[in-house]
């Protein structure tokens, strides 16, 4: 046999030797490690669900009791007492005059310059203890003036029987809506406020019950208080008002920007109770 023949016949063998021992090697790790076993990651144990929340009290049903739609002529004198008197914060005066209703709107009118200041406002006797006032309502712009649309108790017993202000915007260019609890017989304060343009329509509701006080802007539920404390619990009755400044850290004074007239109209208004 040749030098060069013996020399292939040697690195053939070698080559299929290393063949043999790599294939040997691949079988020994795939037994020994399998694969799928190294890429699985450690399960965690699933944690238990939590119990559901206890159930929240049944929805309320409500029965409608009063209210008024304004389609008629003119206001309803049997329903609503139309206001003559000084004017809000013992600011102008408070007329008959100020309050029309026609093409289905109440509309209550101030006029900063005439006789220091005239607007009006109406209230609804006899009144309820506890149901759902529910209203739609906007408001003219003007500096010195707030409409207020508002709970007073039948007592006229203020602040010791209480007062619910489903709507007050004493903003002049009416940015937003303010809702106030008072109670007590130191007229404590509870309040809250929402954004929003109240030149345009919006409807505003308030459910006045034993344990809670809840309202509402749109239909939407934006404020909620539960302290018994300031839940009243005497008879109350809706008013409608505009109400002139100056009030201190409230409303100011009418000025040289209020427009000659600035009105609160309101499309309607109705009252519920609880339906047994």
């Amino acid at each position: 046999m040749t030098r060069g023949r013996r020399r292939r016949l040697v690195a053939r063998s070698a080559g299929a030797t290393a063949l043999v021992l790599s294939a040997l090697a691949g079988l020994a790790w795939t037994v020994a490690v399998p694969p799928d076993q190294a890429e699985t990651p450690f399960a965690a144990p699933v944690a238990a669900r939590p119990a559901p929340a206890p159930p929240g009290p049944p929805p309320v049903k409500w029965k409608r009791t009063g209210g008024d739609e304004f389609d008629a002529g003119r206001v309803d004198g049997r329903r609503w007492s139309t206001y003559n008197s000084i004017g809000a914060f013992g600011n102008g005066l408070r007329r008959p005059s100020a309050v029309a209703q026609r093409d289905g709107l109440l509309t209550i009118t101030a006029k900063p310059r005439l006789n220091g200041g005239t607007s009006g406002g109406i209230s609804m006797r006899p009144g309820q203890r506890y149901g759902r006032w529910e209203f739609r309502a906007r408001t003219d712009v003007g500096r010195g003036y707030s409409p207020a649309i508002l709970l007073w108790p039948d007592s006229e017993r203020f602040p010791d029987d209480g007062e619910l202000d489903m709507m007050e915007i004493p903003y002049d260019d009416r940015r937003a809506a303010t809702a106030f609890v008072h109670w007590g017989k130191a007229n404590n304060i509870l309040s809250t406020e929402t954004v929003g343009d109240f030149t345009q329509w919006h409807t505003f509701a308030m459910e006045w019950l034993p344990n809670r006080i809840t309202w509402y802007v749109d239909g939407v539920k934006k404020w909620e208080i539960t302290d018994r404390r300031a839940i009243p619990t005497k008879p109350m009755h809706l008013c409608i008002q505009l109400d002139q400044g100056p009030a201190q850290k409230w409303i100011p004074g009418p000025d040289a920007t209020t427009p000659d007239q600035v009105r609160l109209q309101v499309d309607w208004a109705r009252v519920y109770r609880v339906d047994r």
